[in-house]
């Protein structure tokens, strides 16, 4: 990434983390709590930054839960853990412990088996877990009916990697074509994004087929709250803190056009103060 590209990220993303520290973090989700909302927080690790490390903000934002008193989980990416088990399990064991789900994201379309090999291992030790799919990846399909085998919570996305193998699947059809797989069928859906063409029939078909869902929003996208509440959907907020960070690839703007529209607003809104959410 050339110095100029990286300067505009950090810019943008300095909007879409609540801060640097695990308090300034649980300070949000506090905020959130008192909405009636639950928390995921999730750690940015700076570029460089080194397993061990990133595991050790795991094991504070376990930490720092627990003391909180909070009802939030925190997400997790193995990719950047460089798949180390001496790494991640201490991670699952600690929330163990204190009772806080580990959620497992997905991140490059390369990382899909190791991630899966490390979240079966976190299952089996008897870990409270769930997991990502991405609409865009065509292995989805068949990696829903693995997570719909294992019994666990789901989380939907469209996702910003493409899948390598077939580039031009339709993500907005995919999502919805996913869910419908998923309905009547899995312990739990989080329907994670901020488009309304697809978050209301995603849950027309998982209220249909009762099951458990809820909303899923980004803390610093323009948020779907107050649509969903009035038919009893819970929210879950993405709480995220550390390195600066963006929701959205700047590379895919001219794919999705609502990114241009996100970064005009971030280039001209200013910060909210450290730990409020909106």
């Amino acid at each position: 990434m050339g110095k100029k590209k990286e300067s505009l990220r950090r810019f943008l993303g300095a909007r879409h983390v609540v801060g640097l520290r695990i308090d300034e973090a649980v300070t949000a989700a506090a905020a959130e709590a008192q909405r009636g909302n639950r928390a995921t927080l999730g750690y940015l690790a700076a570029r460089n930054e080194s397993p061990d490390a990133i595991g050790a903000h795991h094991l504070s934002a376990i930490q720092a839960i627990a003391a909180a008193d909070l009802d939030s989980s925190i997400s997790i990416k193995v990719d950047k853990l460089e798949y180390d088990r001496d790494v991640l399990f201490p991670v699952i064991e600690a929330a163990m412990n204190v009772g806080v789900r580990v959620h497992f994201d997905a991140q490059a379309y390369e990382s899909a088996d190791p991630t899966f090999t490390l979240f079966e291992e976190a299952l089996d030790l008897g870990a409270d877990v769930s997991a990502t799919l991405p609409s865009r990846w065509q292995r989805s399909v068949e990696d829903a009916e693995r997570l719909i085998e294992l019994g666990v919570p789901v989380r939907v996305v469209k996702g910003q990697a493409e899948d390598p193998t077939n580039p031009k699947i339709d993500p907005r059809r995919s999502f919805v074509d996913l869910v419908e797989q998923l309905a009547g069928r899995v312990a739990a859906v989080g329907i994670a994004t901020h488009d309304r063409r697809v978050a209301e029939p995603a849950f027309d078909l998982l209220q249909a087929a009762g099951t458990p869902c809820s909303l899923e929003q980004l803390a610093a996208l323009p948020r779907l709250d107050a649509v969903f509440t009035t038919r009893g959907i819970p929210v879950t907020v993405y709480v995220a803190y550390g390195e600066s960070g963006l929701p959205y690839a700047l590379n895919q703007v001219f794919k999705r056009p609502a990114i241009l529209g996100w970064v005009i607003r971030d280039l001209v809104v200013r910060r909210q103060p450290q730990g409020a959410i909106r």
